[in-house]
């Protein structure tokens, strides 16, 4: 996966730069008092307000702009968390007395290797407390044919004009969609810097997502279907 960059995560940041307001309160009244953890963490947007409500939450990313955008927040926020630059994949941190890890915004579908997502689970129980709560959004697989589609989309920030033109296209048969995407930076009217991202999304069925949390080793699964999408449910 190429994707994540420096242009990525600020425009990302500018594009989305708070958690959706449902999605936040949902996931601050399912996870239990004590420390949290949050794999795939991107620039805190669910992290970092978290935290200034009073939870303690730890969290990880692969991508280390992603990771500087949370430090900066948290700075900015005058708060602090422990933040590591690890894949779920190849997790392995210090501590492993967590009562929950939750993943928002379908962030584990970037891990589209079903080998890398099983091992990845079963990395994360590892972390994890007895009885400890996992929430984990996750994609539908997407209906109709009319793929590729494409899109654009221009944010600026100050002088800087980041201009994101997207294709996505979608590999049924694997339950794939297909990200291509091109980030433009303009200044004064001039490309100054482009960055291009290849990812992928892996879309789970409830059945499917189940049956592999199940083999991962967690427990009481349950799939729930709030307002703002899909999220499997289970204990360490």
């Amino acid at each position: 996966m190429n994707s994540y960059g420096a242009l990525c995560t600020e425009f990302y940041d500018l594009d989305k730069p708070t958690a959706p307001e449902l999605a936040l309160e949902w996931y601050a009244r399912k996870l239990p008092p004590g420390r949290v953890l949050e794999p795939m963490c991107g620039s805190g947007r669910f992290l970092v307000p978290l935290i200034e409500q009073g939870r303690q939450v730890d969290g990880f990313d692969p991508s280390a702009p992603m990771l500087n955008a949370c430090r900066a927040k948290l700075q900015t926020a005058g708060f602090a968390s422990k933040l590591y630059q690890q894949t779920l994949e190849n997790l392995e941190l210090p501590d492993i007395d967590y009562v929950a890890a939750f993943i928002p915004a379908s962030s584990f579908c970037l891990i589209t290797d079903k080998a890398a997502a099983f091992a990845g689970l079963k990395r994360l129980k590892n972390h994890l407390m007895p009885e400890a709560v996992v929430l984990i959004e996750f994609e539908l697989p997407q209906p109709g044919d009319d793929w590729p589609k494409e899109s654009s989309k221009t944010i600026t920030n100050g002088r800087r004009q980041i201009r994101l033109v997207s294709q996505v296209d979608y590999d049924a048969d694997q339950q794939l969609e297909i990200f291509t995407n091109v980030y433009e930076l303009k200044q004064s009217g001039r490309v100054v810097q482009t960055e291009n991202e290849t990812l992928q999304l892996r879309c789970y069925s409830p059945e499917q997502m189940k049956s592999l949390l199940e083999s991962a080793g967690f427990r009481k699964i349950q799939i729930q279907h709030p307002d703002f999408g899909w999220v499997a449910k289970a204990r360490a």
